[in-house]
């Protein structure tokens, strides 16, 4: 051997090394290792290797030290950027579940929650923070709650993850900051939505006297559980609605219907007493 250096640039290394493994497939008997006069066929050479399968496996070898020594290290990546700091603390474990209860169960509910969430000085668990932007993504009103709920984090999230989507990020930068959170409205009768004027024991007795006499029935479901939504949100008061409407005679016809407004009343109280304002705490913006 000559003594030279053997280098990634000596010959095609690539077309060497896929040369040799066509060699390997299709077998030295049919067909010879690839031969020439670079310095990986000099130490081949040296070798004195006369079979060809023990000169094709020095070639080997040979090649993937070279290739070895000559790979540089790749385009360095971006660094990690971390998403911008959110001094509120992440709301309870317990309200993230009461979270995925009340999609689940109660989803009128869902806007007090949020609304509760910013109220109470606290942000949405990172981990709620993509369902709830894919869940939202149409609804401006709501996605505008879910952008304070969720603080930067929102925002960070639709700029590293494809999944959520340009178009998401786009509607996130039309939402204008201070715009309204109000709730939406639900639709309630005039004759219930003065009930809402009342204090909540003065409901639970409005509600158990219209239910015994069947003045409130089934087909009123859905505007009762608009009435309880929007009740004054006292927690002591809810639940105190949810024990009265509970203790409704098992073989009274409306039994089902009080029972179902019971668990919301319930519900919607764990709800707010779980989201109770946070202490020592400095909103995101």
């Amino acid at each position: 051997m000559t003594g030279s250096a053997i280098t990634p640039n000596d010959g095609d290394l690539g077309g060497r090394w896929e040369t040799l493994v066509t060699v390997a497939l299709l077998g030295t008997d049919r067909r010879d290792p690839p031969a020439g006069a670079t310095v990986i066929d000099e130490l081949v050479d040296d070798t004195q290797r006369a079979r060809p399968a023990a000169r094709l496996l020095a070639q080997a070898a040979a090649v993937t030290a070279a290739r070895r020594a000559g790979a540089r290290p790749g385009a360095p990546e971006a660094p990690f950027v971390p998403p911008p700091p959110d001094d509120r603390p992440a709301c309870p474990s317990a309200a993230a579940d009461r979270w995925r209860h009340v999609v689940a169960v109660w989803p009128v509910l869902e806007d007090e929650w949020l609304a509760a969430v910013i109220a109470g000085g606290w942000r949405i668990e990172p981990v709620l923070v993509p369902a709830l932007l894919l869940r939202h993504q149409r609804d401006m009103a709501r996605l505008a709650l879910v952008d304070v709920a969720a603080g930067p984090l929102a925002r960070w999230l639709v700029d590293v993850d494809d999944e959520l989507g340009d178009a998401l990020g786009a509607r996130l930068e039309r939402i204008t900051p201070g715009s309204t959170l109000a709730l939406p409205a639900l639709p309630i009768p005039d004759a219930l939505a003065r009930w809402r004027e009342q204090d909540l024991a003065s409901v639970a007795g409005n509600l158990l006297a219209g239910l015994r006499s069947g003045q409130l029935a089934a087909s009123h479901r859905t505007v009762l559980v608009n009435l309880v939504a929007r009740l004054t949100p006292d927690v002591d008061g809810l639940r105190h609605l949810a024990d009265a409407l509970s203790r409704l005679d098992p073989l009274d016809p409306a039994v089902s219907l009080a029972t179902a407004l019971a668990d919301l009343a319930a519900t919607r109280a764990s709800m707010l007493d779980e989201l109770a304002p946070a202490t020592a705490v400095t909103p995101a913006r």
